[in-house]
């Protein structure tokens, strides 16, 4: 709302500023591709504690994110930490890094979620599956956590199914 004596216009960008705003955010594609895509298990290196969770979780973060390398090629970094809930802190931590696909061009833009968060608490020793609704990057995890013996390092890990991944390429 404007003051009265006061000119509404001051408040405005120039229809020419907007529409040069919104194309200069536009970006042409010559052509888009969808592939599909899933990880191996990815196993992290054990960073503290014994090997075995023995019962205590682990209460475990997950990290994906999408990335464009050499102008054509997606890889996927997974960062997993999983740690023991009490005792002496087991933990097993990293990040793998997963080559996805290669473009026949070069990659203007990933069209779809690039960054996906997920956090459980295992409590048994069979594989945890999770499914995610369309919208998100991931569709599917699968993890282990706890197993009977040692498992931090050596069996503790996820694997990664994604959704569908749409790219726009030059």
């Amino acid at each position: 709302m404007t003051p009265a004596g006061e000119s509404a216009a001051d408040d405005l960008d120039p229809p020419d500023a907007v529409a040069q705003s919104a194309a200069s955010d536009a970006v042409a594609f010559s052509s888009a591709v969808t592939f599909q895509a899933e990880t191996p298990f990815y196993i992290p290196p054990r960073v503290g504690g014994d090997a075995d969770f023995g019962g205590h979780g682990p209460r475990t973060n997950l990290q994906v994110q999408l990335h464009v390398f050499n102008g054509n090629e997606v890889w996927a970094s997974v960062y997993i930490d999983a740690v023991e809930t009490k005792s002496d802190w087991t933990r097993a931590e990293g990040t793998g890094w997963f080559h996805l696909y290669t473009a026949p061009r070069e990659i203007a833009q990933i069209l779809s979620p690039t960054y996906f968060e997920h956090e459980y608490l295992d409590t048994n020793h069979a594989h945890d599956i999770f499914s995610f609704s369309t919208g998100n990057l991931v569709s599917q995890l699968d993890y282990v956590g706890d197993t009977k013996g040692n498992e931090a390092g050596s069996k503790t890990g996820v694997q990664v199914v994604f959704q569908p991944i749409t790219l726009g390429l030059l």
